[in-house]
């Protein structure tokens, strides 16, 4: 008689054994799932835009999001529309980020969300104009030239711009400077919806003003007590600075050495600005670069330059109006960004001496 108690016992041993293994392995399960549905990066904004192709399956739909990286697996994408019936998704194009849940971006597939084809202009630091017109013209389907005969049409700024941006003073209108708008175009990355009409230059421009409206508005109490006495001089030492500094540690230190050099009215002697005066970037200079006389050569014109020579970013401006205070007059920048300062020329030409050769190599 004791035999089979002892078999039924175990049988409700192993029978119970079982349930808990079965319970731990659909609670491991559904944790796991559960985080196959979360953000792959939530600090990742990176756009990525996907075309949904008309007939697509679930199944399609979860490869190529995670072909693009933007789920982790493409199973339990549709295992998560199949089990709560969002089985209603349209064709398009979208723009995802990792940030996003597989929740969120079915629901972004249900609605239709999709805002058509987005454009994108990039204006890196240090850009300039000619250059941003370039950007412009490839999502705009204007043509590079007009844009730039546009941009350098005083009347045209004048009407356009001037009128609306009160940070637009005559001084962008000096003599010698080709772009009026060089350096107010703020750095930043904008996004344009294309529509049943291309992108005006206005649509494009308005923007880059807007921002540098906001960055001028956060500075304004150090900007008004600023010995260089202007906006347009304030950002054109600015966009000295940033072509100089490869960072924004040293952007504080080089500000501090132009303001060093005005002072005693030395010239500022800054490579960039001999580059952006014959409009084409270079990577070693000559001595025939440096004695071109144009209006911008800080080798050649004493003081700043008549006007900015490139887009400054908000930190270049801070460092104009917080220079780091030291007793340096020069400084030199290796092709690896290490920056040495010096206070006599004769330090600062053994400092030459000894690293002017990278320069030649990289080139």
């Amino acid at each position: 008689m004791r035999l089979p108690k002892l078999r039924w016992r175990l049988a409700i041993i192993i029978a119970g054994i079982v349930i808990v293994l079965i319970a731990v392995s659909a609670w491991g399960f559904s944790k796991y799932y559960s985080g196959l549905l979360t953000p792959v990066n939530s600090r990742n904004g990176h756009e990525v835009t996907i075309t949904v192709p008309s007939g697509s399956s679930l199944k399609d739909i979860g490869q190529l999001l995670q072909k693009k990286g933007l789920i982790r697996q493409a199973w339990a994408f549709e295992f998560y529309a199949r089990w709560n019936h969002r089985n209603n998704y349209r064709a398009g194009k979208y723009v995802f980020t990792q940030k996003m849940s597989v929740s969120r971006m079915m629901d972004v597939l249900g609605k239709g969300e999709h805002p058509g084809i987005i454009l994108l202009v990039d204006v890196r630091q240090d850009m300039w104009v000619s250059e941003i017109a370039g950007e412009m013209a490839k999502v705009s389907g204007l043509d590079k030239k007009e844009i730039l005969k546009d941009l350098s049409d005083r009347t045209y700024i004048r009407k356009h711009y001037m009128s609306r941006y009160p940070f637009l003073t005559d001084e962008i209108l000096a003599k010698g400077i080709d772009y009026p708008l060089e350096g107010y175009l703020s750095p930043g990355i904008y996004r344009f919806t294309k529509g049943k009409k291309p992108l005006t230059l206005d649509q494009m421009v308005d923007p880059m003003l807007s921002q540098t409206g906001q960055t001028l508005k956060r500075f304004s109490s150090q900007i008004n007590a600023n010995q260089l006495g202007s906006v347009h001089k304030i950002l054109t030492l600015a966009s000295l600075v940033e072509q100089e500094a490869p960072d924004a540690a040293n952007r504080g230190k080089i500000a501090g050495v132009f303001y060093n050099r005005l002072k005693l009215k030395m010239k500022l002697q800054t490579d960039p600005s001999v580059a952006y005066g014959e409009q084409r970037r270079i990577t070693n200079y000559t001595q025939k670069d440096l004695q071109t006389d144009t209006p911008f050569n800080t080798y050649t014109q004493p003081g700043l330059p008549v006007g900015p020579i490139g887009s400054p970013a908000a930190n270049a401006i801070q460092a104009v109006l917080e220079p780091v205070p030291s007793d340096n007059l020069f400084f030199y920048a290796r092709p690896n960004g290490k920056i040495y300062y010096s206070k006599t020329y004769a330090e600062q030409q053994a400092i030459i001496a000894k690293y002017q050769h990278e320069w030649a190599q990289k080139s």
